[in-house]
């Protein structure tokens, strides 16, 4: 028998459940107790790889220091458990200015105090704020033996390097640092990868950095000996982390990932990921297709006791004792926010009301400052009165709330509005307007410049639909009628008439994602039917009875653009509609403008609905017909 005959006999032998065994039942360590054939998990293997290891970097503390930061950082990477830290430098405030020895020791000391609180091994290295003059450099030398070195650890050359070697803080690497990292580099060819820390992103520096000079641009090159060190790395896997400049950004040079990492604790404006300023420890997990990383904000690294029993405790009971439902007149109510301290630790807090542009509400007294002892209990109250007609509730007073507690251990912002029943009001007290007919048939053509749009609007403002602030633009609505027809006409100001969104095409079309103005009318008044209509800035139309889309009218709708504004004109055939204006003086009315815009997406609303949508027609409020 020939052999592969002798193998495909022994393949065909083995045991069937050794041959159909793949992902979870391959590993020794994992046993279950299901019988069946099919398994209620998939066959993906367990990432139990003991090559693979994860470890954290920290990033710049000073530099503009925000003290409590890093031990924050500290106590989160722990819950993380990596197997090490590592640092990108600017340890202590130091400075190149500082020489007081007794100074610079009690910083080291206080940093190494939080360095202690790791549960895994820190690896140091110096920035410009740790050794910038002789002084400095002596303290270093002697806490930490070196200033820059290098370990390996699962076949991971790690290069820590000194970007300040020589007395002061502009960025240099000395021949005799260069040459040594030539030998490492080539001491350790045969590593999976190497991962090259620095203090300043020096490949910026050799690049350039521009510099207003005299008003006039400037490229600003250093030599800092940097393109040794990456011709020493050429044609080997490798990554490089910077910090210093207390904003992140990944750079490609070379087909090579290169990182200037944020801050933790360091100065900065934080404005967010988009500037790359924010707080962070950058996660990685090393495996043998390089390095996977995940920058990991502070904020975003909730410890297991973000919220308590106790804490929960504390923000649910901050409500307004009382539910006013006779909401019209407002005068002289007393609001009272019962407060009780729950946790272990004292409390502290202000309160301060937000009002309206108008001056038709008053609440006194508009600032508070609290303090709670654990287990205190006290009452806040305040006079709160309206002055002007309930039309002009809208936007509603709110009470701003920030309480801390000590060692930033506790940490809640709430806004609280006053204890009316929104619902009630709306329906007891709907918003209304009137609509007169009209003699002249206007053009629909998108432009509002016929008689009939030069008077006063039939609505004039709009608001956020929980009504607790204003609209950021005006928008504006004629409406009028004759014996055939309803004519509306809309005017949407828009300062960036690029940001207008319109990129449904096709009638009937999901209108949800572009600007667009809808209106609605319950013409019957019965507070269940209602036609409903929405048209985007290309002019393109949706109609519906209800929520039936099938439904089209024979509406005539144009839309149109000038310098400020985008413009809709509508002519909608009043027997499309059921309505009859001799008959039916009351029409149902509900109006609202949507701008998706990427840092608002917000809808406002001419009668408020709160939690709900447009669709309700007992929230519409009153059209009457002169």
């Amino acid at each position: 028998m020939k052999p592969h005959v002798h193998i495909l006999l022994a393949i065909l032998c083995l045991p069937i459940t050794l041959l159909s065994e793949t992902g979870p039942e391959k590993d020794a360590n994992f046993s279950h107790s299901v019988t069946t054939s099919k398994k209620p998990w998939t066959k993906r293997e367990f990432r139990n790889d003991p090559n693979d290891f994860q470890f954290a970097i920290v990033t710049d503390r000073t530099g503009g220091m925000r003290p409590g930061v890093f031990p924050r950082a500290v106590k989160k990477v722990n819950e993380l458990q990596p197997e090490f830290v590592i640092t990108v430098g600017d340890l202590i405030p130091g400075g190149g200015r500082l020489r007081d020895e007794k100074e610079i020791r009690r910083q080291w000391d206080e940093f190494n105090g939080f360095v202690d609180g790791f549960e895994m091994p820190f690896f140091y290295l110096p920035g410009n704020h740790d050794v910038s003059n002789g002084v400095m450099d002596r303290i270093w030398d002697e806490k930490f033996g070196v200033r820059y070195y290098s370990f390996v650890y699962k076949d991971v050359l790690f290069l820590c390097l000194n970007t300040q070697d020589g007395e002061g803080s502009g960025p240099f690497l000395g021949e005799e640092q260069i040459a040594w990292a030539k030998e490492e580099v080539a001491k350790h060819a045969d590593v999976r990868w190497t991962m090259v820390f620095i203090h300043q992103p020096l490949w910026v520096m050799e690049e350039g950095i521009p510099r207003n000079v005299n008003g006039k641009p400037v490229l600003k090159k250093s030599k800092t000996g940097w393109p040794e060190i990456e011709a020493a790395l050429s044609g080997r896997k490798h990554t490089v982390y910077a910090g210093h400049v207390h904003r992140y950004a990944k750079y490609e040079r070379n087909e090579v990932n290169y990182y200037t990492l944020g801050t933790t604790g360091g100065g900065s404006a934080l404005r967010g990921s988009a500037f790359g300023e924010f707080d962070h420890a950058t996660w990685i997990t090393m495996t043998d297709k390089g390095p996977r990383m995940m920058n990991l904000t502070l904020d975003g690294m909730l410890e297991e006791d973000v919220t308590t029993e106790a804490k929960q405790k504390f923000w649910r009971g901050m409500k307004f004792t009382e539910n006013f439902r006779e909401t019209f007149p407002f005068r002289d109510k007393i609001v009272t926010l019962p407060l009780e301290n729950p946790l272990e630790t004292p409390l502290s807090g202000r309160m301060s009301w937000v009002l309206p542009a108008s001056d038709h509400w008053k609440v006194s007294p508009r600032r508070v400052s609290v303090d709670l002892a654990p287990g205190e209990k006290k009452d806040i109250q305040f006079k709160v009165s309206h002055q002007g007609d309930v039309s002009t509730y809208f936007p509603l007073p709110r009470l701003e709330a920030h309480f801390h507690g000590e060692e930033d251990q506790f940490h809640l912002e709430k806004s609280l509005y006053l204890p009316l029943d929104l619902t009630d009001h709306v329906k007891k007290h709907p918003e209304t307007t009137q609509m007169s007919a009209t003699e002249s048939k206007p053009v629909i053509d998108g432009r509002l410049d016929e008689e009939l749009w030069s008077g006063k609007p039939t609505i004039t403002r709009l608001i956020p639909r929980q009504a607790d602030g204003y609209a950021p633009v005006k928008t504006e609505a004629w409406l009028s009628y004759d014996d055939s027809f309803l004519y509306v006409a809309v005017r949407c100001e828009e300062p960036i008439l690029r940001d207008v969104l319109s990129e449904v095409k096709d009638r009937d079309g999901d209108l949800k994602e572009d600007d667009s103005i809808e209106i609605l009318f319950d013409t019957n008044l019965d507070k269940k039917s209602f036609h409903h209509f929405t048209v985007n800035p290309e002019g393109v139309f949706y109609d519906a009875r209800q929520n039936d889309a099938k439904w089209n009218s024979t509406s005539k709708v144009v839309a149109g653009k000038d310098a400020e504004a985008w413009t809709v004109e509508m002519a909608i055939p009043l027997k499309d509609i059921n309505a009859d204006p001799a008959t039916q003086k009351t029409w149902g009315l509900q109006m609202a403008r949507h701008r998706p815009r990427l840092d608002e997406r917000k809808s406002y609303q001419w009668s408020p609905t709160f939690w709900y949508g447009n669709t309700l027609p007992s929230f519409f409020g009153k059209l009457e017909l002169n």
